[in-house]
């Protein structure tokens, strides 16, 4: 007893200490809690409600390094006062500025941010400080801890799950099912943030002076993850002799495959940077040197991939961010493989700061990529007649090629989702006012995949719309078997016989002499029934069954002749109430 009561002793206290340490980032994880809580409530996606969620979950981070960095440099007062006012302008400014965002702006900004603030977080406290040991332990507790609060939280939230299933079941207690959503909320935006900060390190400079690895982790990194790493980057040395022997470029496939390795093979670096200077682990140094300079060819190969769709298909967000960690990965792989450094915060560091970089501003991902498929979408429509002098020309007659149109739509709905209606202005201000003038009754902030861009391409351009994923129609080749209205010998069956009843109330069948009519009714009981010309047989939902002069059928009585028949025709007996 004595046990548990110092465990409860000791858990309130480090929630106390939290609380007292990390203010703000509790009232946020309140705040994200509440909101969510009332999305759930609401059953909407009301725009401000989902800012303001996003808002609050981004405060987790940004409040974090705030915090850590002032306890680390000895800020009180007026000074960490005007800090975290600072952090909290920056997300006000964030939640009314991305009111007239898009919804896939807001979502990729927010992980943009999020990415940022998780990395400052990692950095910030050791800015200006030398403390190289101490900024791996601070980090190893920081990702352990991370990794043990997802676990405690979804241990948690299954164990509680459970009760409440059973409490349902055994006591008769109605439990509505928000609440598993409710409880999942609480855990994750609430105990999951607040056990993290529960045993966040205090006193960053004794941790200079720790030596304790956990085996675990020692053993993971070293004998699982820095092998496979290994596995994966022969093998993209392997395709890139294959590319360069057959000569061909490289698949789009490719970019994602040599970022998730270089990912990996850095985190396994990072894991195992403190062994790199034990005797018995030489080989581990040695091997943060060469992985970057064995992982150079596969960047290479990277950037060949990424400059040919750009010369196709021009720039999106997604192909700028690629080509950009790109980059950053090849100047870190020369800037190791060179000069053998052990500075493992240039990584966190260097990255945070292109994340920023990128994302506001006239070269920023955002603003490149639209003006690049504005370039293009105005290109294709001066080159089809359509642009002149800056002025629309619908198409009277719809002329243009497939793969034209295929190029306009999917511009044109990646501009109006992307970046809105507003973003045609970079085409021409005419096909705005025009765009806008088509429908005003769309939420300009919240579309569907194919609404809005639809309405462009067709009511002012005069163009058929492409959808996402269409083919051209020389890409298809249709076969059938057209049976002639005959019944074909089945073996294993008696006949197959093929019946359509959407084209009539009536299908008329040959079958062995006998030629089987086939009426759709509207009778509840029975709605299909079979007249044979000899009133031979009976048909009864698509069940055959024998009757007087049958023709020797040796079916049994109501059995199917066979299933196919069945499957073919469960449509129609559905439409017209006839149960199979």
């Amino acid at each position: 007893m004595r046990f548990g009561f110092t465990s409860i002793r000791q858990a309130s206290a480090s929630a106390r200490i939290a609380l007292a340490r990390f203010p703000l980032v509790l009232v946020c994880a309140v705040i994200a809690a509440v909101v969510a809580m009332v999305i759930i409530e609401s059953a909407d996606d009301n725009p401000t409600r989902i800012r303001l969620l996003l808002t609050a979950t981004l405060g987790l981070p940004l409040f974090v390094a705030l915090e850590t960095t002032g306890q680390r440099r000895g800020w009180a007062g007026g000074r960490r006062i005007g800090v975290l006012a600072a952090g909290a302008a920056t997300l006000t400014l964030f939640h009314f500025i991305s009111a007239d965002w898009t919804q896939t702006l807001l979502f990729t900004r927010y992980v943009q941010l999020s990415v940022a603030f998780h990395l400052m977080a990692a950095f910030l406290p050791f800015v200006g400080f030398t403390a190289k040991h101490a900024f791996w332990q601070y980090n190893r507790i920081l990702f352990l801890r991370f990794l043990l609060a997802a676990l405690y939280s979804a241990v948690l939230f299954t164990g509680l799950a459970v009760a409440l299933v059973a409490l349902d079941n055994l006591f008769g207690i109605d439990i509505d099912g928000e609440a598993y959503g409710h409880l999942w909320i609480l855990l994750a935006f609430v105990f999951n943030p607040w056990f993290f900060l529960g045993s966040l390190p205090q006193d960053v400079e004794a941790l200079e002076q720790r030596t304790d690895y956990p085996l675990g982790l020692k053993v993971f990194a070293q004998f699982v993850l820095i092998p496979v790493v290994t596995i994966y980057v022969l093998i993209l040395s392997a395709y890139l002799v294959r590319v360069l022997a057959t000569q061909t470029w490289p698949s789009g496939w490719i970019g994602w495959l040599v970022s998730s390795v270089a990912a990996a093979g850095t985190l396994a670096l990072l894991l195992v940077h403190p062994v790199r200077e034990h005797e018995d682990s030489r080989w581990v140094d040695v091997y943060g040197r060469w992985f970057y300079v064995a992982l150079l060819p596969s960047i290479v190969m990277l950037l060949m991939a990424i400059f040919q769709r750009l010369n196709q298909y021009g720039f999106t967000e997604r192909r700028y961010f690629l080509l950009v960690l790109a980059f950053w990965l090849a100047g870190i792989a020369l800037y190791y493989g060179v000069t053998a450094s052990r500075n493992i915060r240039l990584i966190p560091v260097t990255l945070c700061l292109v994340v920023l970089a990128t994302l506001a501003g006239p070269w920023s991902a955002y603003a490149v990529s639209r003006g690049s498929q504005a370039s293009r979408l105005e290109g294709l429509l001066t080159t089809q007649g359509m642009l002149l002098d800056g002025r629309i020309v619908a198409s009277a007659a719809d002329t243009a090629p497939f793969e034209v149109r295929r190029e306009i739509s999917a511009i044109l709905r990646y501009l109006v989702e992307t970046h809105g209606l507003r973003s045609l202005d970079d085409v021409s201000p005419e096909l705005r006012l025009a765009a806008e003038a088509t429908d005003t009754t769309l939420d300009r902030r919240v579309r569907s995949d194919n609404e809005t861009a639809r309405v462009v391409v067709e009511n002012v351009l005069g163009l058929a719309y492409v959808n996402r994923g269409e083919a051209s129609p020389e890409d298809w080749v249709n076969y059938y078997a057209a049976m002639n209205g005959r019944a074909v010998p089945l073996e294993g069956y008696d006949v197959l016989v093929r019946i359509e009843l959407a084209r009539s109330d009536t299908t008329r069948v040959p079958i062995r002499g006998d030629t089987v009519a086939l009426a759709v009714s509207a009778r509840p009981a029975t709605s299909t029934s079979c007249t044979p010309a000899r009133s031979s047989l009976q048909c009864h939902c698509g069940h055959w069954s024998t009757g007087p002069g049958a023709n020797g059928l040796k079916q049994a009585d109501r059995e199917p002749v066979h299933a196919r028949v069945q499957r073919r025709s469960s449509s129609a007996a559905k439409r017209t109430g006839c149960g199979t």
